[in-house]
């Protein structure tokens, strides 16, 4: 990497991290959460559906960046999914848990979604693969530190009972830990390249001056939008249907302790992160097409079994398994739809693909899971949600071009030259 690469990915990487402990610490402390504001399946599945809605908020955070540049976005985003996290370690009622929570998720969206497109805007095509997998490394990297807090504190009798049984609230007040490092180094973190030269091409009246949130919808960039969203959307019905509910299945279903819970969690962290680096690089050197047919895949499959089995053995090894290839889904469809689109609307396809498309998805598994698994069962219900990534799998294939060789001032010039 360059010096200012390297600069960069120092400040990237620590919000990443703590981007994923924030995102993740609701799903893994989610019955605990329950005990505490007596949930029934059925209610849990809706909150976190209620929850999810801040995710398609998230839309103008990201389409914000295309305004007034990624660097100020990112780092209001990262503020404020921190103080979202503190203000939800105290919260006394249910309702205000759920609103805050919904809240951070504006900000914790908007900053993963702006941190692709940084990474995607400094890094050539050659290296796309690796910086977003690391990125995404990295916030899986912030589970890890859940994993062990969960044994520490909620698996602490003596800290329980202090706390009345609502020791889950110390992992939502360590979420506020970003804000120190991040302010320290935000001047660590320039602006991309490319949307200064977007604005200097504005400038000379080479370019629009504003962007227009409806220009992906015109013609030569509707197509990609549409079948984008709709990958993204049954991506997460997949990765969320499997991320919210594991640690409900293990707990409830399965009587597993805090202890085995932070096992599995640590297993699927320290070998998934290789996973991910390693899915990362093979989308650099095989292309993006058959790096999805592979990680898509052996995603649905390890995720099925992982719901299937009860040994508890073989639950931790395809967990492992599965979490490698579930977050680089991530990884897959913010690559390729940021090498869609031209600098001008990038941030703009990412909120449509993701924020709007994509996160309907996420709306709607647990509200669905929740319903199905009253009949037939956590393990089951989640079971079926994971078939679905299949259907982005085949609408990448056919429908998307390969773009691992796309380089950002190739993707810019076809859209000047277009102008």
């Amino acid at each position: 990497m360059t010096a200012r690469q390297k600069q960069l990915f120092s400040v990237v990487m620590i919000a990443a991290f703590f981007e994923g402990f924030d995102d993740g610490v609701i799903n893994i402390a989610l019955p605990y959460i329950s005990e505490t504001f007596a949930l029934d399946e059925q209610t849990r599945g809706f909150v976190l559906s209620i929850i999810a809605i801040g995710t398609m908020v998230a839309f103008f955070a990201s389409r914000m960046a295309d305004r007034i540049g990624r660097r100020p976005v990112f780092l209001w985003c990262t503020y404020g999914f921190a103080i979202c996290s503190l203000v939800s370690a105290f919260a006394p009622w249910l309702w205000l848990f759920v609103a805050v929570q919904c809240l951070a998720r504006v900000f914790l969206i908007g900053c993963w979604s702006v941190g692709y497109v940084i990474l995607c805007e400094e890094f050539e095509a050659s290296q796309r693969g690796f910086a977003t997998g690391r990125f995404q490394l990295m916030a899986v990297f912030g589970g890890l530190l859940i994993a062990i807090l969960l044994t520490v504190v909620v698996g602490n009798s003596a800290i329980n009972e202090a706390m009345n049984n609502e020791s889950w609230r110390v992992l939502f007040a360590v979420g506020v830990l970003p804000i120190i490092p991040v302010f320290l180094m935000r001047k660590r973190l320039p602006e991309t390249e490319p949307f200064l030269q977007r604005q200097r091409n504005a400038a000379a009246g080479i370019e629009p001056e504003k962007t227009n949130m409806m220009e992906v919808w015109g013609k030569g960039h509707r197509k990609f939008i549409i079948v984008m969203g709709l990958a993204w959307f049954f991506l997460y019905c997949g990765n969320k249907g499997s991320l919210n509910f594991f640690t409900t299945r293990v707990v409830e279903e399965l009587s597993w302790q805090p202890f085995d819970v932070t096992i599995a969690l640590i297993a699927a962290t320290l070998i998934g992160l290789f996973l991910i680096a390693l899915n990362g690089k093979m989308m650099d050197i095989i292309g993006r097409k058959k790096a999805a047919m592979i990680i898509i895949l052996v995603g649905v499959a390890a995720s099925v079994a992982t719901y299937q089995f009860e040994n508890q053995i073989m639950i931790i090894i395809f967990n492992v398994i599965s979490t490698g290839c579930l977050y680089s889904f991530l990884i897959l469809g913010s690559t390729i739809t940021n090498e869609l689109f031209p600098t001008r609307m990038r941030s703009t396809a990412m909120a449509w693909g993701n924020n709007i498309f994509g996160r309907l998805g996420q709306i709607a598994v647990p509200t669905f899971i929740g319903l199905m698994a009253a009949t037939l069962g956590w393990g089951n219900a989640i079971s079926i949600a994971m078939l679905l990534p299949l259907i982005s799998l085949l609408l990448i294939m056919v429908f998307i071009p390969e773009t691992s060789k796309r380089s950002i001032a190739d993707i810019d010039g076809e859209v000047v030259e277009e102008a």
